[in-house]
């Protein structure tokens, strides 16, 4: 039989042993010497020496029991310390934020924390081997002998040159399917494997995000520059455009193709500030809309070409709603491409709007009490599982191959930031509908002048007597507001930039002859926009009247021009239409834009 000992024991065992050798010799000589001094005679001799050799039994036996009981003693209470150090070390671990397991050298696990169990869902019936949670921790062949055989050769190294088993990262199959990012860090003690699993799904999540988060920044940047760069062009094409408008008759020839040019401009235009509105987001600038025109604009857009057939409901004496049309645009279009990609074999698209008005008391879905727009987009599709039904806006979910997962979250950001609802039913095999509720304006939409040429007998009576000061870095746009505002009856002044704008300003207050208004693009690069500009006027004069305006449709500026001082805002890229009715507006009333 072989004894596993440790040096301790083996220490105590040869002490019981050299005492008990010791004591028996020295009894021995000492004792048969004393005998052979005292006693000649040999039958008294033998008789004693019996007698002798029973008290030497007696005194060994003894001196045994002791030697072996405080050994005994000294086990059972190092026992006992060894069972409450791990019941206390159990209780730490069961404490630890971290999945901890341990094993013995035949494979055996012994022990899993709760940890372990809540992260992974396996309990030691589920893996009572290392061997079966290799099986169920990593289902896929390839990937666990890769696993394994990492794992196999790290713990011969150690077994061999004693090198510490290096941490792995590992990709591990929970109970319920899902799979987490782990870290694995193993430590060998005598006959047990103690493994530390460290869950980093959640970080390398947020790691992730934060990398999406900072490409889209990235991409939000440089759409802002070209977004600025490209409305700049479209204002010199579209003012341009409206402006020759102006001088031909209703049956021209030439009427039909610049309003088809004005329309695709102003179409460049939203896709410029869509663009803008999906890498960075912002404030919407909203303004009295007719949804008819976005419904069919939207489907004018998505269902050209596809199998998918509409139908809209629409009554008389919907309200307008309080909306920017550029981003409800956008909206409407993801839910329509959606709604085409759940019907590839064809279908219809229903699109139903009604009035609808809340109170503090019948308001299901927590918006403010007043009046809204309800819109009801059915399609005929596939329909959407319940288990996905409750992710479909988180932001990069999707079941789509290479899909990008922002539409939906989107719509839902847009929609949100309007002070509206947006919810969906759906059943698989049964079609999905997606219901938005948004604000009604309290003004009525003002139906758009098709060309500009009404304008011309529109001027201000005042006619040559109010000046404008026009600022913008673009001297097509300078040259372009001289011409059309000449056109108009307005005496026209330009400047590059911001500086060159106060100094004409002051200049002009002083001698007499101030400017009527100021339009003021709002970023000059590389000196003074607008904004600056606008404080330094005010300082001047604080009733100036500054309109501003900008390529960059979502800065907050923008939205909430008149805490930043100004009095109108007109959006690039402007027609004719839209700079004379802003002036108009301000200089016959005096009263700001609401």
């Amino acid at each position: 039989m072989t004894f596993q000992l440790s040096p301790e024991d083996h220490r105590i065992v040869f002490k019981i042993v050299a005492i008990y050798s010791l004591f028996g010799g020295l009894w021995i000589y000492l004792s048969d010497f004393a005998l052979g001094l005292l006693v000649r005679d040999p039958d008294i001799i033998t008789h004693i020496a019996t007698y002798k050799g029973l008290l030497f039994i007696a005194i060994t036996a003894t001196l045994l029991y002791y030697l072996i009981g405080r050994y005994i003693c000294r086990l059972s209470e190092t026992s006992r310390q060894i069972a409450a150090n791990e019941e206390e070390l159990r209780s730490l671990l069961e404490l630890m934020p971290v999945g901890v397991a341990w094993s013995d050298d035949n494979g055996t696990i012994k022990y899993i924390n709760q940890n372990f169990i809540e992260n992974f869902g396996y309990t030691l019936t589920d893996i009572p081997t290392v061997e079966a949670w290799f099986l169920k921790a990593y289902p896929e062949s390839a990937y666990r002998q890769e696993v394994v055989s990492v794992w196999n050769a790290s713990i011969a190294d150690y077994r061999a040159h004693r090198i510490p088993v290096p941490p792995s990262d590992v990709k591990v199959t929970c109970k319920n399917g899902l799979v987490r990012r782990v870290i694995i860090n193993t430590q060998m003690s005598q006959n047990r494997t103690l493994v530390i699993f460290t869950d980093i799904t959640e970080r390398e999540s947020q790691q992730d995000e934060l990398i999406k988060k900072q490409k889209l920044e990235s991409i939000g940047v440089l759409a802002g520059g070209i977004a600025h760069d490209f409305n700049n062009i479209l204002t010199a094409i579209l003012g341009n455009i409206s402006f020759a408008s102006m001088f031909i008759g209703h049956n021209d020839k030439a009427e039909a193709p610049l309003l088809q040019a004005e329309k695709a401009t102003k179409r460049a235009a939203e896709l410029a500030h869509q663009l803008l509105t999906f890498a960075k987001g912002g404030q919407p600038l909203t303004r009295s809309v007719a949804p008819r025109q976005l419904i069919e604009d939207s489907l004018s857009l998505v269902l050209r070409g596809s199998t998918v057939q509409s139908s809209v409901e629409i009554p008389e004496g919907l309200h307008s709603i309080e909306a920017d049309a550029g981003q409800i645009s956008q909206a409407f279009n993801n839910l329509i491409i959606n709604a085409v990609q759940a019907m590839p074999g064809g279908g219809t698209l229903s699109i139903q709007t009604e009035n609808v008005s809340f109170d503090t008391t019948t308001n299901p879905f927590a918006l403010p009490a007043g009046e809204y727009v309800s819109f009801k987009f059915s399609d005929e599709g596939c329909g959407i599982p319940v288990e996905t039904l409750k992710n479909i806006f988180d932001p990069y979910f999707t079941t789509k191959p290479g899909g990008s997962g922002l539409g939906l979250a989107s719509v839902q950001s847009i929609v949100s930031k309007h002070g509206g609802h947006i919810s969906v039913t759906s059943a698989v095999n049964s079609g999905t509908t997606f219901k938005i509720l948004l604000p009604a304006s309290k003004d009525s939409v003002l139906v758009e002048e098709t060309l500009s040429r009404e304008i011309v007998t529109d001027r201000l009576d005042t006619g040559s007597q109010a000046s404008i000061l026009v600022m913008d870095d673009e001297k097509i746009l300078r040259d372009l507001a001289v011409t059309m505002l000449g056109e108009l009856g307005y005496r026209v002044t330009t400047s590059a930039d911001g500086d060159e704008a106060v100094t004409l300003y002051k200049s002009a207050l002083e001698s007499g002859t101030a400017f009527s208004a100021v339009i003021m693009d709002l970023t000059i690069p590389g000196a003074m926009g607008g904004q600056e500009a606008a404080q330094a006027i005010l300082a001047i004069d604080p009733h100036a009247q500054l309109i501003v305006s900008s390529g960059y449709s979502n800065d907050p500026v923008m939205a909430d021009f008149q805490s930043y001082g100004f009095s109108a805002v007109v959006f690039k890229p402007y027609s004719v239409t839209d700079i004379a009715g802003v002036l108009n507006t301000l200089l016959k009333t005096g009263i700001a834009q609401k």
